[in-house]
């Protein structure tokens, strides 16, 4: 191994699984491990699995990792993150300060979103698109806002919060407080919940993986699962495109892998709802940079 290549740690805390890596400062990933959250426990819960997750990735590593990257949902500020949704009783945690003091190791907190946003300009499209949004799709709808090449935080580091904007205003209310917002219609557990009826037709314990893998056979519900959920996607993206004046639509996480079954109704639906000089002018691509929220985080502390 070179002396002049740096390795950290990057972790991708999810409301579902905690995905971590060791990453060295070219991008690459040499070593990945995962675990459950538990983010319907507590937020001591949350922190004991991200420990336990690092204990279980730094082996034959020790000596050379020179710092932890985070990307954690909700608000993060100076390393503490805020008001995580789908994570019960965060309110507002030191994350950074926590996890530093036990590793006694260089540490960085960012928002997931921004982190994975980070590694998609750094390693993916973003090297050729200096304006794009990004879009994690999973248990939560997070994003980035990249302008001119850097990422846009706002005011409080808030910005990208592109699941708590409504396409609803009098639809059903979700933590985020907003009614009718995107992440109510298209957040894994909301998704599932609102289309249970039709899913239980599959079978049982189907979630998005199976889903995808109906949809890849042909399946006519599933298929028409996905058409209900590239249009409210595409509705979302409508908004945030006119808003912006962004043309390109970053998509990843693990419901992305359907991308090729709601793409069409997604892009059908901006291309009906969208500015006109917008609807003939826009992309919605699906990042090929594998495990962007670890990439990012690790490159948090590799700068």
């Amino acid at each position: 191994m070179s002396n002049n290549i740096k390795y950290a740690i990057g972790i991708d805390l999810g409301g579902t699984f905690i995905k971590a890596g060791i990453v060295d400062s070219n991008g690459k990933l040499l070593k990945e491990a995962k675990t459950d959250s538990y983010a319907e426990i507590s937020p001591k819960k949350v922190i004991s699995q991200i420990e336990k997750v690092v204990n279980d990735i730094k082996g034959g590593f020790e000596k050379k990792i020179s710092g932890i990257g985070i990307g954690a949902p909700g608000v993060v500020m100076n390393g503490i993150v805020k008001y995580p949704p789908n994570f019960k009783d965060w309110k507002v945690v030191n994350l950074k300060n926590k996890i530093k003091n036990k590793f006694k190791i260089e540490t960085e907190v960012d928002n997931d979103a921004n982190a994975a946003g980070l590694a998609e300009l750094k390693f993916g499209y973003g090297k050729k698109i200096k304006n794009f949004i990004f879009l994690t799709l999973g248990t939560g709808i997070g994003g980035a806002v990249i302008i001119n090449d850097n990422i846009y935080r706002g005011e409080q580091c808030g910005a990208g919060e592109f699941g708590w904007t409504s396409i609803n205003f009098d639809g059903p209310e979700g933590p985020g407080g907003n009614p009718g917002a995107v992440e109510v219609y298209i957040g894994r557990n909301y998704f599932l919940e609102r289309e249970k009826k039709e899913i239980k037709k599959l079978g049982k314990n189907i979630d998005f993986k199976e889903l995808t893998e109906f949809a890849e056979q042909g399946n006519k519900i599933a298929r028409q699962l996905f058409d209900k959920y590239g249009f409210y996607l595409g509705a979302g993206i409508t908004n945030y495109f006119n808003l912006m004046d962004v043309r390109t639509c970053i998509v990843t996480g693990g419901i992305a892998n359907a991308y090729p079954y709601f793409i069409k109704s997604c892009t059908a639906t901006i291309k009906e709802r969208a500015l006109k000089t917008i609807r003939g002018n826009f992309k919605v691509l699906h990042s090929k940079v594998k495990e962007p929220g670890v990439l990012g985080a690790a490159g948090l502390v590799l700068t």
